[in-house]
């Protein structure tokens, strides 16, 4: 047979084959038993992570994001699927601020009437008490008169209980008499109450959180005193 060539299945000539792969290669045996290939470890050699599991890791992660977001999503559509505000009672309160903090010695009447008819309840008490002839009177012989926006009204509960409502509010005022040389100004905090009459939102309390607070230094002072109710103050 010629030489280099292995016959399967036939004998090997050691001689022969050490001869041929040293022809072949050029090389010098090496001396001493061959190198040990690594010992494995059980279960096979180890290795990093593979593309498809970064795939399937990133995945999880992807829909556990999710997960937590439509539960807080659930959550929150959950706890505020209370009873709808009726646009009425935010309506109702800012008629009642706007007829209380405008009017001039012309419209005081109509203006006080217009508060009276709003009020029920301990209100109601009040403003017949406090609107009355006299003090119309005087407020038009001092030539008096009030300018209110509302800055901030929001409805702080409704339907608890059934037919009541509360409602929170910020107002700007300027007013002037003819006993004061410049327009005084307030800051006015209060909080009102109302009760639902017939189908009809009326005001059934009137407090004042604090004192009015003077909005510039030019003016009147603040007339407001703290925790009061009104009319009075």
């Amino acid at each position: 047979m010629e030489r280099g060539v292995k016959v399967v299945g036939g004998v090997p000539d050691d001689n022969t084959s050490d001869t041929a792969d040293t022809a072949d290669t050029g090389e010098t045996p090496p001396e001493g038993p061959p190198p040990r290939p690594a010992a494995r470890r059980p279960g096979g050699p180890p290795s990093g992570p593979s593309r498809r599991t970064f795939r399937v890791v990133t995945v999880v992660a992807a829909l556990g994001l999710l997960g937590t977001v439509v539960f807080g999503v659930l959550y929150a559509t959950k706890s505020s699927s209370g009873p709808v505000q009726d646009p009425a009672v935010k309506s109702a309160a800012n008629t009642f601020l706007t007829d209380f903090f405008n009017f001039t010695p012309k419209t005081i009447d109509s203006d006080f009437n217009a508060i009276t008819a709003m009020a029920t309840g301990q209100f109601s008490s009040q403003a017949n008490g406090f609107f009355n002839s006299t003090i119309r009177k005087q407020l038009q012989t001092a030539d008096a008169s009030s300018r209110g926006s509302v800055r901030y009204l929001a409805v702080q509960q409704e339907g608890n209980p059934a037919g009541t409502a509360s409602i929170y509010a910020v107002v700007d005022q300027t007013y002037a008499n003819n006993k004061s040389t410049s327009l005084g100004s307030d800051v006015v905090r209060l909080t009102a109450d109302l009760q639902q009459v017939n189908g009809t939102w009326k005001i059934s309390n009137v407090t004042v959180l604090e004192g009015a607070t003077p909005a510039s230094a030019g003016g009147g002072t603040g007339s407001g005193s703290a925790g009061s109710s009104v009319p009075g103050q």
